[in-house]
């Protein structure tokens, strides 16, 4: 008997993808995201990639070559970004580049995510209680409180999002990034009609709790192991 293939919805490719590589992923993948996650909240900056491998394997005992064996696994799967010999985005939810959003845990440097959907997923992730900050799509400012389960108040209390499809030749933190906040639901009318209909997930205002609860909730589920390996983040 054959197995039954469920289509996955337009715009929820990202997330169905990073549930399934999470899982897959082995102890010395999991050590270098660990590590990398913890440098990235603790100083607000990520060493070179030679110097990530070395810390790890001091810190887990796992032997340099079984790191660099993971690296290419990791940047195929979209969870290890890296130019230039240095890591640029982590679990497809951080980055060192500038973006129009930012998690800040406690009073520590404030991270940069990539994306609506990051956003909801990664004080889950973390199992850590954060505020993110920023701007919508139409540059409204935006402010959402989040503990370990989740985001529990967003402002403005309007806010919708758009998770957008992915296209061919697109890398997965590319398709994080491409999501969008929009300030109320006329916003993201006005924004779909705009960008010409885009093939993508919107999700209303009235929706946006579940899926705060739902989407946010299952891919911070998904990539928690991948940073909990140390012993904490402070």
């Amino acid at each position: 008997m054959s197995a039954v293939v469920t289509a996955v919805p337009a715009g929820l490719e990202v997330l169905e993808h990073l549930c399934r590589v999470a899982a897959a992923a082995s102890p010395a993948a999991r050590g270098l995201l660990s590590t990398a996650t913890s440098g990235l909240i603790g100083r607000g900056w990520l060493p070179s990639l030679d110097s990530l491998i070395e810390t790890t394997s001091h810190t887990l005992d796992i032997p340099t070559a079984d790191l660099r064996a993971e690296l290419p696994w990791l940047q195929a799967s979209g969870l290890l970004e890296i130019a230039d010999s240095k890591v640029i985005s982590l679990g497809c939810l951080f980055t060192t580049r500038k973006t129009a959003l930012t998690l800040v845990l406690d009073d520590r440097h404030a991270i940069h995510l990539l994306g609506p959907l990051a956003a909801l997923a990664a004080p889950i992730a973390l199992a850590h209680a954060g505020e993110v900050r920023g701007k919508c799509a139409l540059a409204v400012p935006l402010r959402l409180l989040a503990d370990a389960e989740g985001v529990h108040t967003r402002d403005p209390d309007g806010l919708a999002l758009f998770l957008p499809a992915q296209q061919p030749g697109q890398t997965l933190p590319e398709v994080m990034a491409a999501g969008v906040f929009l300030a109320d639901d006329d916003a993201l009318a006005a924004w779909q009609a705009q960008h010409g209909e885009p093939a993508g997930m919107p999700v209303l205002a009235m929706f946006f709790a579940m899926a705060a609860g739902d989407l946010g909730g299952k891919l911070g589920r998904a990539l928690a192991p991948l940073f909990s390996h140390l012993p904490d983040f402070d």
